[in-house]
């Protein structure tokens, strides 16, 4: 909506003084915001910029920006923040890693100080009448906390560091009586079959009490359960190396008990030689920083656009989108496109002339399609594909700092 422009004719004759007293009202309203209203956004040396809607919320910009010059004819939403009054947060649904599917409007809801909020990284979901674990694809690692480990070679963010990276590095295995074993996945449901993806249930695989599934069972296979010897941090802290005593084994697929780190070993495993009481040391490490999140794929890292691959269908057509991204500056972009799969919304080209007239110099692109929402003030801003906002596994919360 376009604003009117108010015309002050100081060569006028003299008015009578309730208007002149309105007009001054005005003036000082004017100043007033000019000086203390940061920018919403600044367009680039080509002037490419263009905001139809604003809002300011002490610090944090809420914005539409018309993209008709990119070919996008659907609504662009963006939320910025440039100050150290906010931070994101990773939201997992239910607050467990594979706990199902929650909005992302309730995942902020719930979180303390949370004001904003979009959908995160892609998921499996299983076939119509079996469980919905909505098992993250990327990376997760939140507080320093690996929680995830990536299904696939997946494109992540390092949102403390306000980089991208073409996947999680990160390892993690157990010395027992002096043999490493290395950790296959940790609080990943295995087997999984899905399009373009077929894991199979194999290696050593470990579990944490954020895990919502129960431990994987085959033949042959069996389940340790330990404790913490120290528990002043998680057990997979990245960069850190924590003991755990062995307290039971079983066959039997199991729920992971408050506390309890399960390990899930292939038959032959050095593992089997352990008694009850015994000690293994657990290290975990990752280069990923201490907030870190997967998507697909990086649209700018440092300014430069990776080529898109032409088969990735994707994004060589038009879907709604969801990204964050950084400018050089510092400040958070979060940005998302209406729109219908293949058939409007924005691709990968289109959204990186958007983010480059933010000033976005590093930026990937999220889940999209369905998932698609963008939360804040007490309401959903975009309009989601189906008409209503999707159920997803994890989420991109901004929390206003205490």
């Amino acid at each position: 909506m376009k604003s009117k422009r108010t015309r002050i004719d100081f060569a006028s004759p003299p008015q009578p003084i309730g208007v002149i007293r309105n007009v001054a009202l005005l003036l000082v309203a004017l100043v007033s915001f000019i000086l203390i209203s940061p920018p919403i956004a600044n367009a680039n040396a080509s002037g490419t910029l263009s905001v139809e809607r604003a809002s300011h919320v002490a610090g944090l910009h809420v914005f539409q920006v018309n993209g008709r010059k990119y070919g996008i004819s659907t609504a662009i939403h963006v939320i910025s923040f440039y100050t150290t009054q906010y931070s994101i947060a990773i939201g997992l649904a239910h607050d467990k890693v594979d706990g199902g599917l929650q909005t992302p409007s309730s995942m902020c809801q719930r979180t303390p100080d949370c004001v904003a909020a979009v959908n995160a990284d892609f998921f499996d979901l299983t076939p119509t009448g079996s469980p919905d674990p909505g098992d993250e694809v990327g990376g997760i690692i939140e507080n320093c906390v690996l929680l995830h480990s990536p299904e696939i070679s997946h494109q992540q963010a390092n949102l403390d560091g306000h980089s991208v990276t073409n996947s999680l590095h990160w390892s993690s295995s157990l010395s027992i009586n002096g043999t490493v074993v290395p950790i296959a996945a940790i609080n990943q449901e295995l087997p999984m079959s899905y399009r373009g993806v077929h894991l199979p249930l194999a290696g050593t695989l470990l579990f944490t009490s954020p895990y919502a599934l129960t431990t994987p069972s085959a033949p042959g296979r069996t389940t340790y359960e330990f404790t913490q010897v120290d528990a002043t941090t998680s057990p997979t802290t990245i960069n850190t190396t924590v003991d755990l005593e062995f307290v039971t084994e079983t066959t039997m697929p199991v729920a992971v008990a408050p506390g309890a780190i399960d390990i899930s070993a292939p038959p032959g495993s050095a593992l089997a030689s352990l008694q009850v009481g015994n000690t293994v040391t657990l290290n975990t490490t990752s280069t990923g920083g201490c907030d870190d999140i997967g998507g697909h794929p990086i649209l700018l890292d440092q300014s430069v656009a990776p080529p898109i691959v032409q088969a990735d269908t994707y994004m060589t057509k038009p879907y709604a989108r969801t990204v964050i991204g950084w400018t050089a500056a510092g400040d958070t972009v979060l940005m998302t496109v209406d729109g219908k799969d293949t058939t409007s919304g924005a691709t990968a080209a289109q959204l990186v002339r958007v983010l480059r007239s933010l000033d976005v110099v590093t930026a990937l692109d999220l889940d999209g399609g369905n998932s698609t929402t963008m939360y804040e003030g007490g309401r959903i801003l975009n309009k989601p594909s189906k008409g209503f906002e999707h159920p997803v596994s994890t989420a991109l919360l901004v929390i206003a700092n205490s």
